[in-house]
């Protein structure tokens, strides 16, 4: 399957990605997705992010997820965002 993924703020940053199209195979997490993204982008994003070092908002068709273990289908768009902070 196919999903779409959208790197916003500082993620595109991280990914020298805009948005990208990432093959899974059926039945993958948001899990295998980061992980998948740490193969073929950039490793820092999927070991920062389960060390927590890296925080994403994500969201999966629009809608936000925290949990790893959301499922995802072919034809998925899932935007990463870090949250930014000013003073």
């Amino acid at each position: 399957m196919k999903v779409t993924v959208v790197f916003l703020g500082r993620a595109s940053e991280l990914s020298q990605k805009s948005i990208i199209t990432v093959e899974l195979p059926e039945n993958a997490t948001l899990y295998d997705l980061l992980k998948k993204l740490g193969e073929a982008v950039n490793p820092r994003i999927f070991t920062k992010f389960l060390e927590g070092q890296y925080v994403f908002v994500t969201y999966v068709n629009d809608t936000p997820t925290i949990s790893l273990t959301t499922p995802l289908k072919d034809g998925d768009r899932v935007s990463l965002i870090t949250p930014e902070m000013g003073g």
